[in-house]
């Protein structure tokens, strides 16, 4: 909202800007020469002058040159023309001669009302020197229905300084002239392209804080899930522990026993413990809130929920399917080098059986030339296969080889 309500404010300020005035637009200022003359006072023979860019001409004002002879208002205490019985006794009389309103701001009235008075007066010309303490600033004038004319601010300095001359007797001149064109400080454009950055900026700062919001109540709904789910796996965990009644007797409850570690208490008879997975006993109405909050046990920190293998989490559910896939990859493993190991085994074998029966088939052609050295009965010794054992030793083949030979 405040920052809805400032893009209006700028965008008020902006048209505002645009806005033209009596001289174009608003913002831009005239400088006006000042030429001040002195002769006469006490002595009679004092003279001088100077001339500066040190006026400002009003934004209701004409942009025309003026001169005349510097007249004050009657009374020192009415130099600020706020009263509508202020005179100009000092101008020149007849109305042959042009003179200027000489007066001080402040007053608590407007410049309008100020300005208004000297033309009523007939001056040619309202001179403003700004307040004391300004030294020589000035500042534009806004006296919009003071009439056509001319209005200028002086510096306070420069303004006191006339004031004295002609409190001394002297005849001060001035001579106004139309000086430079000065735009304001920020032009249209300038205004226009702060308008469009502060409205990025403001873009940006809420579309961070939207996003920022948003993470921040995502991560707070994921947590806040997570907790619900932990504490619904606890109240699991918490059901399958082993609940026992203490009895007159039970060393839990003699000179030597323990108390609970959660209250601080000893145990007495009569009352319910629980047992958990690390055989730690508590009491019941003490431990329960306890583990539904941190699901471990007080003294040895073990997790209930690990020991009883309830996967309370996902990145614990990922690591048993993790554990799981390098099981089964193990198993497969163990399995091919079983199979592997046993075809070598088969190998060995056939390649021994091999062996024997190519003996035997040189033994064949020796039967048939009757030789008669084995007889029937012992033929089968003689070419008795070994069982299919696991690896049989060349050795004792070797060994059946030499006694059919023989």
């Amino acid at each position: 909202m405040a920052a809805a309500a400032a893009l209006l404010a700028l965008g008020a300020l902006l048209c505002a800007a645009a806005a033209p005035g009596p001289r174009g637009a608003a913002a831009a200022v005239w400088t006006a020469w000042v030429n001040v003359s002195w002769e006469g006072g006490a002595g009679g023979n004092r003279s001088g002058w100077e001339a500066s860019e040190s006026g400002l001409y009003g934004q209701d004002s004409p942009l025309q040159a003026a001169a005349g002879v510097l007249v004050l208002p009657d009374g020192r205490d009415a130099f600020n023309a706020c009263s509508a019985l202020t005179n100009f006794s000092g101008a020149p009389g007849g109305g042959g001669a042009d003179w200027l309103a000489l007066i001080q701001r402040g007053g608590g009235c407007t410049f309008a009302e100020k300005i208004r008075l000297a033309a009523a007066r007939g001056a040619a010309a309202a001179v403003i020197y700004n307040y004391r303490g300004t030294g020589n600033d000035v500042l534009p004038m806004s006296h919009a229905g003071a009439g056509s004319i001319v209005a200028i601010m002086i510096g306070n300095l420069k303004g006191t300084e006339i004031l004295r001359r002609i409190e001394s007797g002297m005849k001060v001149t001035m001579v106004i002239e139309v000086g430079k064109k000065h735009g304001p400080l920020m032009n249209h454009y300038s205004i226009f392209f702060v308008s469009v950055s502060f409205f990025i900026v403001t873009a940006a700062t809420v579309g961070y804080f939207i996003f920022y919001s948003a993470r921040r109540f995502r991560i707070t709904r994921a947590q806040s899930r997570k907790q619900r789910r932990l504490k619904a796996e606890a109240k699991k965990a918490i059901g399958q522990l082993q609940l026992r009644t203490l009895k007159q007797g039970d060393k839990e409850t003699g000179p030597d026993g323990d108390s609970c570690a959660v209250c601080i208490e000893l145990y007495k008879p009569n009352e319910v413990v629980r047992i958990l997975t690390c055989n730690h006993l508590f009491h019941k109405n003490c431990i329960d809130p306890w583990l539904l909050e941190h699901r471990t046990c007080p003294m040895c920190k073990c997790d209930i929920l690990k020991a009883l293998g309830i996967e309370a989490d996902i990145e614990d559910g990922a690591e048993s399917v993790q554990a799981t896939v390098s099981s089964e990859a193990s198993n497969v493993t163990s399995v091919n080098e079983e199979d592997s190991s046993s075809e070598t085994a088969s190998s060995g074998y056939a390649s021994v059986q091999g062996a024997d029966e190519s003996v035997l088939e040189e033994q064949a052609p020796s039967e048939n030339d009757n030789t008669h050295l084995v007889n029937n009965a012992s033929q089968p010794s003689a070419v008795n296969v070994l069982p299919h054992l696991d690896n049989p030793t060349f050795e004792a083949d070797e060994t059946q080889v030499r006694e059919v030979r023989t």
